[in-house]
């Protein structure tokens, strides 16, 4: 097979178009093929479909192809354009690339499965581009995409937010729950931001939706209860914002618990050998002897401090279960329910505070 009728296979051209030649050039690592066409011919115009004569031809043109042997490959041609009554005069389509495009249709879909992979700065030097050649291959598969979608409304949607680059850059986002495909993009995180997505549709196909999920970002409340009826009812917070909301509850709780449960241990005897302030675990020693000796006292026990009695002892200051005045440790008063006077751990301890 000769490389002329190769190369039009690999392309798969059909009449009119035709491979003319194939130049081999191994000194600048390069293959340049030159597709025509057959004269005679009528071509649509691009706007209105009309069959017209040729009128004239573009300039010459390059678009680059797959490479062949690790040569970057080009194919040549001159466009030829009709003149419409209605359009005027037009480009006729390509069948090997989109218009405004300089790469063909093939090395495109490249492109798009590297770009998958990696950013454009990795794609652009793995394909040896530009950074605006790899943003437009991007640009022009997007509106492929959104001109083949269906224009509809999903039943369940999602709102959401995303950072689009470091700083404060936030892209608002619309996708289908139930599809898990993206229906809408738009910049910011403003109630306009999501006003466009409902403007699209009228009012009978915005009442379809039932349900949107969202988090609890008053903007995007405010717009899902403008455009929809009954709105109260068809919003639903997501789980995470909902446990993120909960936890900072019960830890504002937790720091106002422990304020109130704080006792006073400026009044516990200094150390005779040092005028340091006594550290936590000899604070927790004297506590859990004093707790031990108010046990035996109670309840006439002659059982002998547990072996984590100092870890025992400073989990009673920690937590607020007692207070220490001239040597002797005093429970609280009412006393916590279920609270064991001999053995308590740092756990039980935790688990009686939460239960109040």
């Amino acid at each position: 097979m000769r490389d002329i009728e190769f190369y039009a296979q690999v392309l798969g051209l059909t009449d009119p178009w035709f491979v003319e030649d194939v130049d081999l050039s191994v000194e600048n690592k390069r293959v340049d093929i030159t597709v025509s066409h057959h004269e005679g011919r009528l071509w649509a115009c691009p706007a209105c479909e009309a069959e017209l004569p040729v009128f004239d031809h573009s300039e010459k043109r390059a678009w680059r192809h797959l490479d062949t042997g690790g040569f970057p490959t080009w194919l040549n041609a001159r466009p030829p354009r009709v003149k419409c009554p209605t359009d005027g005069v037009r480009q006729v389509r390509l069948p090997w690339a989109e218009p405004r495009s300089r790469f063909t249709t093939a090395f495109e879909r490249l492109a798009i499965d590297v770009l998958k992979e990696t950013d454009i700065s990795g794609a652009a030097n793995i394909l040896k581009m530009t950074w605006d050649e790899c943003w437009g291959i991007v640009e022009r598969a997007v509106a492929r995409g959104k001109a083949a979608k269906k224009h509809r409304v999903p039943a369940l949607i999602g709102v959401d937010e995303k950072a689009a680059r470091k700083g404060h850059s936030n892209l608002t986002l619309v996708y289908d729950i139930v599809g898990g495909t993206v229906e809408y993009i738009a910049d910011d995180r403003k109630q306009a931001s999501l006003d466009g997505y409902f403007d699209a549709f009228s009012p009978a196909q915005r009442d379809t939706i039932t349900a949107v999920a969202m988090d609890m970002w008053e903007p995007y409340i405010n717009s899902v209860k403008e455009h929809l009826n009954n709105a109260e009812n068809k919003i639903v917070f997501d789980r995470f914002h909902i446990m993120k909301h909960m936890g900072e509850a019960v830890d504002t709780v937790r720091k106002g618990e422990h304020s109130e449960l704080r006792w006073n241990i400026e009044t516990l005897p200094s150390s005779s050998k040092s005028s340091q302030p006594p550290s936590a675990e000899r604070r927790g020693a004297r506590l859990a002897s004093a707790w031990m000796t108010l046990t035996r006292k109670n309840k006439g026990s002659t059982a002998r401090p547990p072996k984590n009695s100092r870890k025992c002892g400073a989990n009673v200051v920690r937590h607020g279960l007692g207070r220490a005045t001239k040597g002797q440790f005093q429970p609280l008063a009412p006393p916590l329910p279920g609270l064991s006077m001999e053995r308590t751990t740092g756990f039980e301890l935790a688990t009686l505070l939460l239960a109040r």
